[in-house]
């Protein structure tokens, strides 16, 4: 069974993630209170939110390989990813409708690790993350969204 491990946002942009234990998730927006719902994210420029900032998801296994592959132990805030999926390689998730807690979503894309990660780490997340930066998607539905909520495809 897949589960809502963990829930980062951060208010601006380069700013550090801090977890929180739920969150609401506005279709069309994103999650209240991060960098990307109060457009103030480094890539939010108008034709970069419409193309799937409003979240990102990684898998906790792509974290547990990348720290492995670089020798580190880099918790998942410094992934600078929203949600942190246990048990699913959110990849599968990709062209999908899938429902976390209930909140629909739609997988977009791929969400390749940047140089300001690595910047921000200072770490070489391009090598540690490749094929593993998890994915973007949008939110389909409002609702709130709880650590450890299930996740499920339709």
């Amino acid at each position: 069974m897949a589960t809502l491990s963990e829930i980062l946002i951060c208010p601006t942009a380069k700013a550090p993630l801090q977890p929180v234990s739920s969150v609401a998730a506005v279709a069309g927006r994103g999650l209240r209170g991060d960098r990307y719902f109060l457009q103030a994210g480094s890539f939010n420029r108008r034709e970069c939110f419409s193309h799937g900032r409003q979240v990102s998801l990684i898998s906790l296994d792509a974290i547990a390989l990348c720290n492995q592959r670089l020798g580190l132990a880099l918790p998942a805030a410094a992934f600078r990813r929203n949600l942190v999926i246990a048990g699913l390689d959110v990849t599968r998730l990709l062209g999908q409708v899938f429902l976390i807690g209930e909140v629909w979503f739609k997988g977009l894309r791929h969400c390749h690790p940047c140089r300001l990660l690595g910047r921000l780490t200072g770490a070489d997340m391009m090598a540690g993350l490749k094929g593993l930066g998890g994915i973007r998607a949008e939110i389909l539905g409002s609702g709130r969204l709880y650590v450890g909520d299930r996740v499920s495809v339709q």
